[in-house]
């Protein structure tokens, strides 16, 4: 008889989960927060958006290859964690899958870079992201999300990224440096999967002698494979039909916009992002009280946090826009604005998403998604091609927000059921006020630098938004508040 629930790795609470995430979503934001205002000065707007074409090309590829595993492989490997022989027989049958389909992908990358006038123009570029291109399938994240070794994630990470932080200062000098900072960008995004692969033994034992099933996968990993690449896709849309459609100094432009937004969208998601195996876990041991309760403070946590930052970059698009990227930038501080809405739309979208694949309805997830990346590509092309990169922002917003309306519409039933867990009046009044107090008091103060202005700005938003919660009682601040004032009574 094989043995059941041998060497099972230490699962973390989902607090200190949320912490460890919530400390890499910090390192994400303070990343691009020392990265952005330079390179954006050295490479300036071609340089940057030839890069970012590059990679948003990649990442459509990559998902292909994938073929959702990095959604489908969190939810198999969760389900049977505590059982070694099922946990390592699942991860081998998935890299094995990974192979096959990364091997495809690749020689149709490969002739896309000489046969696309884009592609070949830029073909040293594409050809170091091809690297990253194999970095994504084979990082096998979803295993260490499965087991939530969040701590481990997290370290390494952090780790990568102060690597190529040093580099990019080293290596990047000038605007010819644009490819250089192009391999500094696949390090940075993937090489932290090297670590995975080197690790991986400890996690799985590949000397246990099991059948292989691969085709078990099939039917199920499709659901998500079109959920995965539908979602990426539309995600990705603005960018790349920008590059299409658009010059590479636009794409340049847009690119600091889309870095803002994937930044905040991170932080936001710092929570979300640990609900799927534990969500997949209580769904599968019939926890369904737990799960409900779970996924309602998770809302709560991403509208609160998401509406802060939408508002703060409304707020402060101009002084976002000249201290990250320059003078040369300007002109993205409209998009900023525009494109803002999607960082609540978008938070929303991943949680629901992470709700509907705990409780396997990735069917209608896909149909979803699939619905999202047609808006995508219509309202893009349309946009686009009246207003540029402010019609690439609007054109997010839309289909987040189209996404999010049948999603919701889709799980109502669920909803009803966690409504009374949520604040959703009281965060929105909260933010509301803030946003016009701040608003009212930065007209009368007036400082002609900028740094100082936009420091003094958001100064007054955050103390004002923190004031108005505390007075509100809202859950989060009200438990913080009690845990301070437990620690500080002992």
């Amino acid at each position: 008889m094989r043995k059941r629930k041998q060497n099972a790795p230490r699962i973390r609470s989902v607090k200190y989960n949320v912490v460890m995430n919530m400390i890499l979503s910090s390192s994400t934001l303070i990343f691009p927060l020392v990265t952005v205002p330079y390179v954006s000065r050295v490479l300036q707007p071609y340089g940057t958006g030839a890069v970012a074409f590059a990679q948003s090309a990649m990442t459509y590829f990559s998902l292909v290859a994938l073929l959702g595993i990095s959604s489908y492989g969190v939810r198999a490997c969760a389900e049977i964690r505590e059982d070694k022989v099922l946990l390592s027989q699942t991860v081998k049958e998935l890299l094995v899958i990974l192979v096959c389909s990364t091997s495809a992908v690749t020689l149709i990358y490969i002739g896309c870079i000489f046969l696309v006038p884009q592609f070949r123009a830029q073909k040293t570029l594409f050809l170091i992201f091809g690297v990253g291109l194999w970095l994504s399938a084979f990082g096998v994240e979803w295993l260490y999300q499965a087991l939530e070794q969040y701590g481990y994630i997290t370290i390494r990470n952090i780790i990568i990224k102060i690597i190529c932080l040093v580099a990019m200062f080293i290596f990047v000098r000038s605007r010819s440096d644009y490819i250089i900072y192009g391999a500094i960008v696949v390090v940075a995004g993937y090489g932290a999967n090297i670590c995975n692969i080197l690790r991986l033994r400890k996690l799985v034992d590949f000397s246990i002698k099991t059948k292989l099933n691969i085709t078990r996968h099939f039917k199920p990993m499709s659901l998500f494979f079109v959920a995965s690449v539908s979602s990426g896709m539309y995600v990705q849309a603005d960018t790349f039909i920008l590059g299409l459609m658009g010059t590479t100094s636009m794409v340049g432009l847009y690119q600091l916009v889309v870095k803002i937004k994937g930044t905040l969208i991170t932080v936001v998601n710092s929570v979300g992002n640990v609900m799927l195996p534990r969500l997949s876990y209580y769904n599968t041991h019939k926890k369904s009280d737990q799960a409900g309760v779970l996924v309602a403070k998770t809302l709560n946590f991403a509208y609160l946090l998401s509406l802060v930052l939408v508002c703060w970059c409304m707020l402060e698009q101009k002084g976002i826009i000249l201290i990250l990227g320059g003078p040369e930038y300007a002109k993205a501080g409209v998009a900023l604005m525009l494109i803002s809405p999607s960082i609540a739309l978008s938070s929303l979208n991943s949680t629901l998403g992470y709700y509907m694949a705990s409780v396997k309805k990735e069917k209608t997830w896909a149909i979803i998604n699939l619905v999202g990346l047609g808006s995508a590509i219509i309202s893009n092309v349309c946009l686009i091609h009246f207003f540029g990169i402010a019609g690439a922002a609007m054109s997010a917003v839309l289909c987040e927000l189209i996404v999010f309306v049948i999603r919701l519409y889709n799980n109502k039933k669920f909803i009803r059921t966690i409504v009374k867990y949520l604040e959703i009046i009281k965060t929105t009044l909260c933010v509301a006020v803030a946003a016009i107090v701040t608003f009212i008091i930065s007209s009368y103060i007036e400082i002609d630098d900028i740094l100082l202005n936009f420091l003094n700005d958001s100064v007054i938003y955050f103390c004002v938004i923190l004031l108005a919660l505390i007075v509100s009682k809202e859950y989060f601040v009200c438990q913080i508040i009690n845990k301070y004032l437990k620690r500080s009574t002992k």
